[in-house]
């Protein structure tokens, strides 16, 4: 056996054994944003509620159909929208695209999401109908929406790697980019300015996060689709239905950007790292190597 043979052999075993993420999460998948190979998966298929992580999507058809500076008037099915997190749109108010993006994003706001879908499509129908569509040309085909803002439905689906797929996308936009990693939006009020924080903890708690999403219903569970940049590459993972929703969020991209560190080391003249071909869906995390 050749040196660097002996040294991948080690390194396999060190992390297998010491760096792979112990995840309570009910199903995950990590990511590189920029090839989409898969790193690590747990039933990174299964059919899953994906709560508010729909508004990757909804966000996404909105900046590829209206401009920021846009003005939206709220509809009275909008102001009625009152179900989980809201801003507390009213019928006929006018607020711009860019306002009510930040809403959705950060404040996970459903009434916002609404005025939005109507705004791109004429109805909320119309629109879920176009997100449907967009998810299956980006390769999401296990994924079928009933709305924009992930409120529980029976047929309201995705699974983890639709949800990375998805992410990739918004991530590969610049104006979405830009708003998944801000953490405070000063939006205004009738009374002046409300800050709204962005629910994603990552942002503020590990280094190099810059997005995605956080999502919660009674179906769901606590999820998130996270995503990190470190030395010019940038992961996404998506953990579903965690009770540590953020840890693991957090082991499973130390986990991503370990194993390039490691890998790069066993490369042969130190060049760059090509990712390790994509996985089948069910594979499990130490069968990475």
């Amino acid at each position: 056996m050749s040196w660097i043979a002996l040294l991948l052999a080690v390194l396999t075993v060190a992390v297998r054994a010491e760096a792979a993420p112990d995840l309570r999460a009910r199903a995950y998948v990590l990511v590189d944003a920029r090839t989409g190979r898969v790193l690590a998966e747990r039933d990174a298929r299964l059919p899953w509620a994906p709560a508010s992580t729909t508004k990757i999507l909804t966000a996404l058809l909105v900046v590829e159909s209206l401009d920021l500076s846009d003005e939206v008037v709220v509809s009275r099915r909008a102001e009625a929208q009152r179900r989980g997190a809201v801003v507390g749109l009213r019928s006929g108010e006018r607020r711009t695209v860019e306002e009510l993006l930040y809403a959705v994003l950060l404040h996970s706001a459903n009434d916002a999401a609404v005025a939005l879908a109507e705004a791109v499509a004429g109805s909320v129908e119309a629109f879920v109908a176009q997100m449907n569509r967009k998810a299956q040309r980006l390769g999401a085909r296990h994924t079928h929406f009933v709305n924009p803002h992930g409120l529980d439905h029976p047929e309201h689906r995705s699974t983890a790697y639709d949800l990375a797929l998805l992410a990739r996308a918004a991530l590969g936009n610049p104006t979405l980019a830009r708003i998944v990693r801000t953490r405070t939006y000063a939006y205004r009020t009738a009374d002046g300015v409300r800050v709204l924080e962005n629910r994603n903890r990552l942002l503020a708690t590990y280094p190099g996060a810059n997005g995605v999403k956080t999502g919660w219903t009674a179906r769901s569970g606590p999820s998130l689709v996270a995503s990190a940049e470190r030395g010019g590459r940038t992961l996404v993972g998506v953990v579903l239905d965690s009770p540590d929703v953020f840890g693991d969020a957090a082991r499973l991209l130390d986990f991503g950007f370990q194993l390039y560190r490691l890998r790069s080391r066993t490369r042969p003249g130190g060049g760059r790292l090509t990712a390790p071909p994509e996985r089948s869906a069910q594979r499990p995390l130490d069968s990475l190597w």
